[in-house]
């Protein structure tokens, strides 16, 4: 199996927050959002890859007897350090948004 994506601690955004099969499923979970900063808090090695928990988003007393509710890798992308962000480059797109 691969390596996950993420570590804990690490800082990611959601690329992909279409959550409906999961809140049709318990519509009490609470899901992460496009924008926000999220902060990877634990890791599970599942049959379809890892899901991660966030420190954001608490789902552990959702379903009593159920692991927390975790959410696939692939819906997030890594936040890069700032020292890699190009500053002027960001405020250019600001402008022009």
């Amino acid at each position: 199996m691969n390596a996950p994506l993420f570590h804990i601690g690490q800082p990611v955004v959601c690329t992909n927050d279409d959550f409906t099969l999961l809140l049709v499923q318990n519509p009490a979970i609470q899901t992460p959002k496009r924008g926000p900063i999220y902060t990877v808090r634990s890791l599970f090695d599942t049959h379809r890859g890892f899901g991660i928990t966030l420190e954001e988003i608490n789902n552990a007393g959702v379903a009593p007897g159920f692991p927390e509710a975790n959410f696939h890798e692939s819906r997030f992308a890594a936040v890069p350090p700032v020292e890699e962000l190009d500053l002027a480059e960001l405020m250019a797109e600001e402008v022009t948004a």
